[in-house]
């Protein structure tokens, strides 16, 4: 990686009752307005804590979800949870935008987060 430029834009997260959850998706890619190419990786910083539940979890690919990326979808189908990964106050993940993902409902509400996109080169 020789360059880095994060999108100024980011939004703070919160799920605030216990259950919250996102259903399996991948992350648009964002237009920098820089002429370059657009953001290529997510980031999310936890805020708060949540040791059982809530977790980001990184999930297998299925044939096919390359043609929805663009528009956040998956292809329907059973996947594998490659990792998971709990929210810890200040904890920093990086992901791929394509990389197909989910979160967990939510145990001990609050979860808050920061989310945001940037491009590596």
């Amino acid at each position: 990686v020789t360059r880095i430029r994060v999108n100024k834009c980011y939004r703070v997260l919160t799920y605030a009752r216990a259950g919250g959850c996102l259903p399996a998706h991948v992350d648009l890619h964002r237009d920098l307005g820089d002429g370059g190419p657009p953001t290529t990786h997510t980031f999310l910083l936890y805020l708060s804590d949540d040791p059982e539940g809530g977790s980001t979890s990184l999930l297998s690919a299925l044939p096919g979800d390359d043609a929805l990326a663009l528009s956040g979808g998956l292809v329907d189908g059973a996947r594998t949870t490659l990792y998971a990964v709990h929210p810890k106050a200040g904890r920093l993940f990086l992901m791929p935008n394509a990389c197909p993902h989910e979160a967990a409902g939510v145990v001990r509400a609050p979860k808050v987060l920061i989310r945001g996109e940037l491009r590596l080169r």
